[in-house]
């Protein structure tokens, strides 16, 4: 097991090599924690409630006061590698009594979209989950370990709920094959996850995003594909993807590889839900791309390579290579963005104290590339000048960090409202036109008539050519990859 942690701080380092990680969500849960810790702001408020989406907000705050807001966010997210590696490197010890080279494997999918969009709360639940299930393997389910059982499920709950929903789906496959009579089986399951079933019924606040699933099975099977390990945000790894796939295939047809038993089952309903998972559910997006890395890691967690020392030696090689690499990819990558996140941050704390903020993309500048990891970028603002963004973090019923009453009407209310306008559409925003462009009315419906309620627009053009800026936008500052602009008011603001 030593190794296994060996494996994940070193899968871990890129976060301490950078000021930022280049994750797209990063920005809005540091400015999140950064409010929950006690920062002072003229816009947001925290309203605590019983919200299952709470990991990073719990663990991060405390930890700011001794280590600074950042240092305790790239904590809890290195915790979560941790999980990643180390989870299934468990399961594998409690079903073949060993950790063998297959959890080093296992370990490459700790790289995953969940951990390079930043979907920080569900990556640490889940990593969580890993363990809760290894635990349960190793348990022989006598009253004390089911209270204690009982316990952790309802914390992975408020971790998040979606974390959980997976937890239940595994353990209720692997009880299946279990020997025990029926009744033991589901009056553990129950026991286990009743609390956290009450807590959703009863706790669990109504919120203002959208509900309902929402399914788009040709459009998001790359992605969810690509979901499954990720070397830099954006870049899925199909070739290492197809390796392993052809490694896996070849051993269980050469007899080398084998899988236990009682984890077909298991494997089989994650394997379901991970083809037929929607990409929206209860307001949330992407959950189409949170379960094939689970698959991926529990598939290699349920098998033992049974092969001469020598072969195993090599294939112990190969993976580890490649976790180098993938570490490597990931700190050059991020290297790039970090400097630019520094560059606006600089700028950002030289901005008048209170300025509404927001971000604005110049599609025919930004061109083929990623535009992601630009989206909540001025939520850094939140911190340095104690700005407003309307794509912080703050849907009722989702998230803790809430807007006070006068700002609420523009900033975004749902997951879909989650990306911000092209500087092409800010003409017809700004005369209130919805006939032109569906996004305006669907996606942008806050930025209506946004010259009479903005400050400064932070346009993302990184260094391609640049499209027309609107009149009403007048230069404040020009960045090597943003500008900042001034937002004129007119006279439609009078009225």
């Amino acid at each position: 097991m030593k190794w296994t942690v060996a494996v994940a701080l070193v899968l871990a380092l890129p976060l301490w090599l950078v000021g930022q990680p280049a994750m797209p969500d990063y920005p809005a849960h540091l400015a999140s924690y950064w409010l929950i810790a006690g920062g002072a702001s003229p816009f947001y408020h925290v309203h605590w409630a019983f919200i299952p989406n709470l990991a990073g907000e719990i663990v991060v705050p405390p930890l700011s006061k001794l280590f600074g807001v950042d240092a305790a966010a790239r904590f809890f997210i290195s915790l979560g590698v941790v999980l990643w590696v180390v989870g299934p490197a468990l399961i594998q010890r409690a079903l073949h009594g060993r950790v063998g080279v297959a959890a080093a494997f296992a370990a490459l999918f700790a790289y995953n979209a969940n951990f390079t969009w930043g979907f920080l709360n569900y990556y640490f639940a889940m990593g969580a989950g890993f363990v809760f299930f290894a635990a349960w393997i190793a348990s022989d389910k006598r009253a004390w370990h089911l209270a204690c059982f009982a316990l952790a499920a309802t914390a992975i709950y408020f971790c998040h709920l979606f974390a959980l929903a997976v937890l239940v789906l595994t353990i209720a496959g692997w009880e299946l094959r279990s020997r025990r009579p029926y009744p033991q089986r589901l009056g553990a399951i129950a026991v286990t996850f009743a609390p956290a079933a009450l807590a959703f019924a009863l706790l669990k606040p109504v919120g203002d995003g959208t509900g309902g699933l929402a399914f788009d099975f040709l459009d998001t099977a790359l992605d969810k594909a690509g979901a499954a390990i990720q070397l830099t945000y954006d870049n899925p790894s199909f070739v290492l993807l197809g390796l392993l796939a052809v490694l896996f295939a070849s051993g269980l047809w050469q007899g080398w590889i084998k899988v236990h038993e009682r984890m077909r089952v298991p494997l089989l309903l994650v394997g379901i839900a991970t083809v037929l998972a929607p990409e929206w559910a209860m307001g949330g997006w992407a959950v189409h791309m949170r379960l094939p890395a689970v698959f991926g890691a529990l598939l290699f967690a349920s098998s033992a390579f049974e092969l001469e020392a020598r072969a195993r030696l090599a294939l112990a090689g190969a993976a580890v290579l490649a976790l180098l690499c993938n570490v490597l990819a990931l700190a050059h990558d991020w290297r790039d963005t970090d400097a630019q996140y520094a560059e606006f941050r600089d700028v950002a704390r030289r901005l008048p104290k209170g300025k509404r903020l927001m971000t604005v993309l110049d599609g025919d500048a930004i061109g083929w590339r990623s535009d992601q990891p630009y989206w909540h970028m001025a939520e850094f603002a939140a911190i340095d000048a104690q700005a407003f963004t309307p794509l912080l973090f703050t849907t009722r019923g989702q998230h803790v960090v809430q807007l006070d009453a006068a700002d609420r009407a523009i900033a975004a209310a749902t997951a879909q409202q989650g990306s911000p306008p092209d500087i092409d559409e800010l003409d017809d925003l700004a005369q209130g036109k919805v006939d032109e462009d569906e996004d305006i009315r669907n996606v942008f419906p806050y930025l209506m008539r946004f010259q009479c309620r903005y400050d400064v627009a932070v346009v993302v053009h990184l260094n391609g050519p640049r499209a027309r800026v609107p009149d009403m936008l007048s230069l404040r500052h020009a960045g090597s990859f943003f500008s900042l602009y001034d937002v004129k008011r007119d006279a439609s603001c009078a009225r």
